[in-house]
């Protein structure tokens, strides 16, 4: 069931409620913390670009469905010419006190054939926007979890998608301050 939410499992009759944080990203980096309730069905939890996101969730049913393959059918090599660019979105899928590991990442996993890692107590999310890059860490040990490229070529907002029921608890948002010098009395302060 984790796979088929990688795929956002449209083609099953489940609610699929996204939030997009308030205050987009535009600079610097951010790290904030989140608890995802065990009992959720599937959770995804990420950044992406705000002009994406809302599309995202407003494509028709039939081209996101599991059964549809963007693939044009034929090994031309034609579709290897053109260069990578980051995805517009990255999202950690959480399921069942479980999350699913990404093929093909340099993801930590004590099974190396392995798919999922247990959900820890609170997971982390560092986006470094100039660097165009996402880190999601187990928030308790600072163990890296999964990092991946993200296109950072505007606002980029958290945002978090429950896919059947979920719940999670937001636990801090820290962003980069612009550091400024306040004088008081001869001491300074910086804020």
């Amino acid at each position: 069931m984790l796979f088929a939410a990688e795929r956002l499992m449209t083609s099953c009759h489940l609610s699929i409620d996204l939030v997009i944080g308030d205050m987009a990203i535009t600079q610097g980096k951010s790290y904030w913390a989140c608890c995802v309730d065990p009992s959720s069905y599937l959770v995804k939890v990420g950044v992406g670009l705000e002009s994406k996101l809302q599309e995202w969730f407003q494509v028709p049913q039939d081209v996101v469905s599991p059964r549809y393959d963007p693939d044009s059918g034929h090994d031309s090599g034609a579709e290897d010419t053109t260069v990578e660019a980051p995805p517009p979105y990255a999202f950690l899928t959480i399921g069942m006190g479980k999350i699913l590991l990404s093929h093909g990442s340099a993801l930590t996993s004590r099974d190396p054939n392995g798919c999922t890692v247990p959900l820890p107590p609170r997971i982390g999310i560092c986006l470094d926007y100039e660097q165009g890059k996402v880190s999601f860490y187990d928030a308790v040990s600072f163990r890296e979890l999964w990092e991946c490229g993200v296109d950072c070529s505007g606002p980029v907002c958290p945002a978090f998608c429950f896919i059947g029921g979920g719940a999670l608890h937001l636990q801090e948002l820290v962003t980069n301050k612009q550091e400024r010098k306040v004088t008081i009395g001869g001491f300074a302060k910086l804020d």
